[in-house]
C-alpha cells in the first residue's frame, strides 16, 4: 500500500546525496558516479519503504526521462554545434571579426541585441549563448577597455 512520505522521507535522498558528495568526492576525492548510484540506493529503499514497487519506481524514472529528453537533445545539438563551428573556424572568425568592428564601449549593448535576435530566430536561447554567446565572450576578452 502507497503512502505519502513524511518531511524527512522527503528530503533525506537529497541530504544523503549532498552529504556523500561533500565528504566522499570533496574530502576524499572519490568517483562522483559511485556515490550517486549509492544516493540513487538510498532512494530506492525509501521507495520501497512507501510502498512502490519495482515497476512504479521505473514508470516514473521513463516519466522523467520522457520530460528531459528535448531539453537533453537540444544540449547535445548545441554541443555538436559548437564543436564543428570552432573546428571549421566560424567562432574564431566571429571572434577576429569583432574585435576589429566592435567598439569596446559598446560590447554590452552589441552582446545584448545580437543574443536576443540570434535566440528569437534560432527559438533557442541556449543555442544563441552556445554559438555567437562563445563568439561574443571571446571579444569581450579580447576587447581592450
Amino acid at each position: 500500500m502507497k503512502r505519502q512520505p513524511n518531511l524527512f522521507e522527503a528530503f533525506s535522498p537529497i541530504v544523503v546525496m549532498l552529504l556523500l558528495l561533500a565528504i566522499g568526492y570533496g574530502v576524499y576525492g572519490f568517483n562522483p558516479e559511485p556515490l550517486l548510484i549509492l544516493a540513487s540506493l538510498y532512494a530506492g529503499l525509501i521507495a520501497v519503504r512507501l510502498g512502490l514497487s519495482w515497476d512504479d519506481m521505473m514508470e516514473g524514472i521513463q516519466e522523467k526521462i520522457k520530460q528531459a529528453m528535448p531539453a537533453i537533445l537540444i544540449l547535445i545539438s548545441i554541443g555538436i554545434l559548437i564543436g564543428t563551428w570552432m573546428i571549421s573556424g566560424t567562432i574564431p572568425m566571429m571572434i577576429y571579426y569583432g574585435l576589429k568592428m566592435i567598439d569596446p564601449s559598446f560590447i554590452v549593448l552589441i552582446a545584448f541585441v545580437v543574443s536576443a535576435i540570434i535566440s528569437i530566430v534560432t527559438g533557442t536561447s541556449w543555442g544563441s549563448a552556445g554559438t555567437v554567446g562563445v563568439a561574443l565572450m571571446g571579444i569581450a576578452t579580447g576587447c581592450t577597455w
